[in-house]
């Protein structure tokens, strides 16, 4: 059994969250009324900007007949994006509302920068003005390139450490935490133009897998989730933000509360579930803005039908902006065609939403709307106020060995073993390691470096080094559904084995969850964020050279009370 298609509802253009005027009411009437269905279907659509060569992607969308609403960013130079969105902005007819993952800064779209923090860092220093520095580093990188949408903040509660998808992009396991932090980030983007999209409805970080892999589901109950998710949706919700992103995640107990008649072979992710589009976030949370889905080619989506069902039968349950696209013309056509499931009044009320968060943007008056354009990408600011934020959230999680601080004389000889460090979609920045290394020298130490796995114990050399560093960069990656640290085989000879014997430190710029596999060690930082930043102030606290200020916004022990040892 699917769910009941939401019947349509009417759009308050003059809500306060629009806050159109008459001029800006009478263009998105007089705009929707000028469109042909197929038309309409194109504003519905936000495709992956791909490639470099804007004139042949905007010739094959002539030649299929799509005008997409809405284009998001990958990864090109800032120069070149603030070139494709200008040529984008004078092609289209209807403005665009042109997108990107401003979750750390511009690190997931942008190529030769580094992010400036994610916000599990941000949570970790623990105030809005740390958010205030990400956000302000966000809005100008956006004015920069024209760009008006950020698919951020991350509100996910990291309910579950072994989420291999949220992990530091969430602001931590602290639901109050995550809605103070995030509903001040909503706010400061949102008053300064640039709209924003919490995510991902109606909560990751629960489950144990990724939806990028598999449809995964919220499984708390229906008090737990509105008590914590919940409460983190109102909290964004009366920040002002403009549009909320619905995951391919299933929340049963909600599903069922609203449809007792379900079983759980009828439940459906978020973004094919009327009953919490329509009767959760817009109905008990109030919510008049754009709703807009997850990417639509996570196998999270497409294993939850056929794709020319599930296209038109998402929007008819609510979504108002459907992001990504296996096949352009092909999702086009399952949208167009599907008369029967997406009713010519569902499609006016999305259309009618989508246009009416462009009016206010001012894009009906310019493509860049009444804040962008202005170059300001290199801030002179921004290298400052990342630095206090790294020093700010660096987190000694325990020195139970008092090894802490170090001193060269001390500990000259230094074997540092470099666990992960490579790129990923989501932080294709680094490596870091060689910076570290650069910093360890510069004060003194001798430094051998070696890349696990490796094929025999760093303990097996305990005479030939004064102290082993493990230096972990481990990110989430998207195309995994574990984290976990994996050693060399056979049985690990490369992990921390003999500690006691050995001082060992681990030193993690990313994942704050490795002391589940390191619990060894008896002494470990965290730093939350990969960057240049981060790895000087955790050298400057590893040799004392400032206070560690940093608190752990999860649990870095995750449970194992032997890893606090």
């Amino acid at each position: 059994m699917n769910a009941t298609p939401a019947p349509p509802r009417p759009v308050d253009l003059s809500a306060p969250l629009f806050g159109l005027d008459r001029r800006g009411l009478a263009w998105v009437e007089e705009t929707l009324a000028g469109l042909t269905r197929e038309q309409k279907v194109g504003q519905l659509l936000c495709l992956y900007l791909r490639g470099d060569d804007m004139a042949r992607f905007t010739s094959d969308l002539d030649r299929l007949g799509v005008a997409p609403g809405a284009v998001m960013m990958l990864p090109r130079s800032p120069a070149a994006a603030a070139r494709d969105v200008a040529a984008l902005q004078e092609w289209s007819r209807i403005p665009l509302l042109v997108a990107g993952n401003l979750e750390s800064g511009a690190v997931n779209f942008l190529t030769g920068v580094e992010a400036f923090a994610n916000p599990m860092q941000v949570a970790a220093a623990g105030d809005e003005a740390a958010v205030d520095a990400l956000a302000d580093h966000c809005i100008r990188v956006a004015r920069s390139l024209g760009m008006n949408w950020a698919f951020a903040p991350v509100v996910d509660v990291a309910v579950n450490p072994a989420n291999p998808i949220t992990n530091t992009r969430s602001f931590g396991a602290d639901h109050e935490l995550v809605a103070r932090l995030g509903s001040h980030y909503v706010s400061r983007l949102e008053r300064a133009g640039l709209m924003t999209s919490p995510k991902h409805f109606p909560g990751d970080g629960v489950d144990d897998r990724d939806q990028h892999l598999v449809t995964s589901s919220n499984d708390l109950d229906v008090d737990e989730w509105t008590r914590t998710f919940g409460a983190v949706y109102a909290a964004v919700i009366a920040a002002g933000a403009r549009s909320i992103m619905v995951g391919h995640i299933r929340q049963r107990a909600l599903s069922k509360s609203v449809r007792p008649d379900f079983s759980d072979a009828d439940v459906r992710p978020g973004s094919l579930a009327a009953e919490l589009i329509g009767d959760v976030l817009r109905g008990r949370l109030g919510f008049e803005g754009l709703v807009v889905s997850d990417n639509t080619a996570m196998a999270g989506f497409t294993t939850a039908g056929r794709r020319d069902r599930t296209l038109p039968e998402m929007v008819a349950a609510g979504v108002d902006v459907v992001l990504g696209n296996v096949d352009v013309a092909a999702d086009f056509a399952a949208l167009v065609q599907a008369v029967d499931i997406l009713t010519d009044d569902r499609l006016d009320e999305a259309v009618r939403r989508v246009l009416a968060t462009k009016a206010s943007l001012g894009l009906h008056l310019s493509p860049f709307g009444d804040a962008f354009g202005e170059p300001a990408f290199d801030h002179p600011d921004d290298l400052e106020a990342r630095r206090v934020l790294a020093r700010r959230s660096i987190t000694v999680t325990k020195d139970a060995a008092n090894l802490l601080p170090l001193r060269a004389a001390e500990r000259r000889r230094v074997l540092v073993v470099v666990v992960g460090d490579e790129p990923t979609f989501y932080d294709p920045s680094g490596p870091f390691a060689p910076h570290f290394v650069a910093g360890l020298r510069a004060r003194g130490c001798e430094v051998e470096v070696r890349r696990s796995p490796l094929a025999q114990s760093p303990s097996a050399e305990v005479d030939a080094f004064d102290l082993c560093i493990y230096f972990a960069n481990v990110r989430f990656v998207g195309n995994s559904n574990s984290l976990r640290v994996a050693w060399a085989p056979w049985q690990g000879p490369d992990a921390p084995r003999h500690p006691s014997s050995f001082p060992t430190v681990l030193v993690s710029i990313a994942d704050p969850y490795l002391l589940q596999d390191m619990a060894m060690v008896r002494t470990a930082l965290n730093g939350y964020t990969p960057t240049s930043a981060t790895v000087d102030a955790a050298l400057e606290v590893l040799f004392g050279e400032i206070e560690p200020r940093g608190v752990s916004p999860v649990d870095p022990f995750v449970g194992h009370w032997d890893a606090a040892l």
